[in-house]
């Protein structure tokens, strides 16, 4: 949307474009031919650099689109490839500045004016015919037809040439962002999938990734070099207005009343502006309007399992006094009414979800007396699912979590019926390390498969702040990591010498880790041993049009082929004017979409060992990606001159998880029911044969 930095039009500049329009006419001139005297081609104007030559021109074209809701209003006109100058290195077509625009799409017009291209307004860095005289030659003509831009890059150089144009990207384009939508009318749409977290597939300290460092900055530049590509693949659809908080908020699908992160368009039409630092595609009316394709997750499910959990950041679950009162609160809802909305909605999810324990972040660390909002979300979720489901781990605390020096903190809930705690919980007892210490609970299974699990619950510092050495070092892992770093140093450490001693070997560790899959901090849990139980693909969280996960689910490496995770994209996907301190009383009371900004992480275990419904299903993948997109593994690819194979899968650190040998043949009927077990992740694959010793990176999904 090209639109001015205010919110409104001054006055002074009302006034100016009042003076740069003036009617159409249309009364017919002596002569239409396209090369007439005095008629200036419109690629002469636009030229081949980077602006448009200043200037008073009388050019020709035909209305391609019409925007009164534009700031400036105007439309754009374009002439037919026949009567353009021929050259594909110039635009062909211009915006005019109209303020009350009464020309038609399919109009051919004669326009003189004066061309602007500058920062500030009317023009915004694109090029602009002001002071426009109008006089319309003909009514109903045939459009200039779609330029296909070049699906490999939207960068000014790929697109100076088209600006004005009616253009058409000529794959699939995917939401990446919708943060603007409901404030502005925008989406980022992207090729290729969603844009991730650069720290999400590079680490900024190894290459490859599988490397454990978790110091220096020897691989920045390819950080770097990944957020450059994101910006490069990515364009602005704009909504065709300079509307705030235009109604009804655009590209929401009817039924669902959303568009999402992830979402579809398969055929992306419109004419090409630029405005405040972007490339920009305005909207066409009619068959060409963008259409999205969006679909919302079903609850993730799993197969005979003995256990399951659930990881869930609450978003600031404040409940006030606990008697109706309280409000605003420190960090969560302002009025009862608000948390009440919230309340519903994080009730509905935890009740779809129905896990048998629960691991909580960002819920209120104000004790576990009945007034608090500990107390207060099991009573909603025991009169949601029945008296006595689900009670809460003590941490000790009757008014204040123990070492938290938060107003938030992790805490527990578990089904009695499900479990049962194995002694007392467990609280990392280090001075001055966390802001919220982790939590720990060791549980024991009902029968009829009665075991024992430890489940650690952390929420790691935020990286929105910090300074000396925790401050931002642009590498991608944003403020604080240093002290995330000693977090999760800390964090093994507590695992290691608290929880395991307390009696167990298994240990699942979940929660907010506020760092994405390879940053410091998780590789700090992989060198010590630890396994990440799902692959790069797995997200749980949007940030500034980036696709991450800071909600991760980490276990000892004898929980590997017993522990299957699925994250339910509930939130991070959706536009926040849906979250509830946004949409007031429209609120959707009985939708768990939008009910926090994180995804819930849930969690499946079978002591007895994984048995996925379809052990034959191909789930391996190279990795990273190849340019094309994901593709299968696959052995069928070696010469035949191999022969016999061996093939091992290990973890990343090092530790074996499978051999096979035989014949090429019969491993690639075997690969796939061979490692149905295995936990999704990143592996190392180890070929030998003959004339073949290769190791690769391959991802189960």
């Amino acid at each position: 949307m090209l639109r001015s930095p205010l919110p409104f039009c001054s006055a002074p500049l009302v006034a100016a474009l009042l003076l740069l329009s003036s009617p159409a006419s249309r009364a017919r001139p002596r002569s239409t031919d396209p090369t007439a005297a005095g008629i200036t081609r419109i690629g002469a104007i636009q030229g081949t650099g980077g602006a448009a030559q200043a200037g008073t021109y009388t050019v020709e074209g035909i209305v391609t689109a019409v925007y009164a809701g534009l700031n400036p209003a105007g439309f754009y006109v374009q002439e037919l490839a026949s009567a353009s100058d021929g050259n594909a290195a110039t635009s062909d077509a211009l915006f005019v500045a109209q303020l009350s625009p009464i020309v038609a799409i399919g109009d051919k017009v004669r326009i003189t004016g004066t061309i602007v291209e500058v920062a500030e307004a009317p023009s915004f860095d694109q090029a602009v015919l002001t002071k426009p005289a109008v006089t319309v030659l003909s009514s109903g003509n045939a459009l200039p037809g779609f330029v296909l831009l070049a699906a490999t890059s939207f960068t000014g150089a790929a697109l100076e040439r088209y600006e004005g144009m009616r253009v058409q990207v000529p794959v699939p384009l995917t939401v990446s962002e919708v943060y603007s939508l409901q404030q502005r009318g925008e989406i980022m749409l992207t090729t290729g999938g969603v844009t991730y977290q650069s720290t999400q597939f590079i680490d900024p300290n190894d290459a490859p990734a599988t490397g454990t460092t978790s110091t220096g900055t020897a691989n920045v530049p390819a950080i770097l070099a990944y957020q450059a590509a994101n910006t490069e693949r990515s364009i602005l659809l704009d909504d065709g207005s300079s509307a705030s908080a235009p109604q009804p908020v655009p590209y929401l699908s009817p039924t669902l009343g959303t568009v999402r992160v992830g979402s579809k368009v398969a055929q992306l039409r419109g004419v090409l502006g630029y405005g405040f630092g972007r490339w920009r595609i305005q909207p066409l009316p009619g068959p060409d309007a963008p259409v999205f394709v969006v679909k919302r997750p079903e609850v993730p499910t799993f197969g005979r399992v003995d256990l399951k959990v659930v990881s869930f950041n609450v978003l600031n679950y404040f409940n006030g006094d606990g008697a109706g009162g309280g409000f605003p609160t420190a960090r969560g809802a302002k009025t009862a009414a608000d948390f009440a909305r919230q309340r519903n909605k994080i009730i509905v999810a935890l009740a779809r979800m129905n896990a048998d324990v629960i691991g909580l972040t960002e819920i209120e660390n104000d004790g576990t007396e009945t007034t608090s909002a500990l107390q207060d979300l099991v009573r909603g979720l025991n009169k949601t699912m029945g008296a006595g489901t689900y009670t809460f781990v003590n941490d000790g605390g009757a008014t204040q979590q123990p070492n938290n020096t938060d107003a938030i903190h992790c805490a527990i809930l578990y089904k009695p019926a499900a479990v049962r705690p194995l002694g007392p919980a467990l609280v990392a007892a280090d001075q001055g390390i966390f802001e919220r210490p982790p939590l720990a609970q060791l549980f024991i299974t009902r029968a009829p498969h009665p075991d024992t699990l430890g489940l650690v619950v952390n929420h790691l510092k935020s990286k929105g702040s910090g300074s000396g050495p925790d401050a931002d070092l642009n590498d991608g892992q944003g403020g604080s990591n240093n002290r995330r770093r000693a977090q999760a140093r800390a964090l093994v450490q507590f695992i290691n010498g608290t929880v395991k001693p307390a009696g167990t070997s298994r240990v699942v560790s979940i929660g907010d880790y506020n760092a994405n899959y390879e940053e410091d901090p998780i590789d700090i849990m992989r060198a010590a041993g630890m396994v990440v139980v799902t692959p790069p693909t797995s997200a749980s969280y949007v940030f500034k049009g980036l696709t991450g996960s800071l909600d991760h689910c980490i276990v000892t490496p004898n929980m590997v082929g017993f522990i299957d995770v699925h994250k339910w994209n509930i939130n991070s996907a959706e536009p926040i004017f849906l979250q509830y301190d946004q949409a007031g009383g429209a609120t959707d009371f009985a939708s768990p979409f939008r009910c926090s900004d994180h995804d819930p992480v849930l969690i499946g275990v079978n002591f007895a060992g994984l048995a996925p419904s379809s052990v034959s299903a191909a789930r391996l993948y190279v990795y990273p990606n190849p340019v094309g997109g994901a593709s299968l593994f696959s052995l069928s690819s070696l010469p035949a001159t191999t022969g016999p194979l061996s093939l091992e899968i290990s973890l990343p650190q090092g530790a074996p998880m499978l051999r096979l040998s035989g014949p090429v043949a019969l491993l690639q009927t075997e690969l796939n029911r061979s490692t149905a077990h295995l936990a999704p992740g990143i592996y190392l694959l180890r070929l030998k044969g003959r004339n073949l010793n290769q190791t690769q990176r391959i991802m189960k999904e």
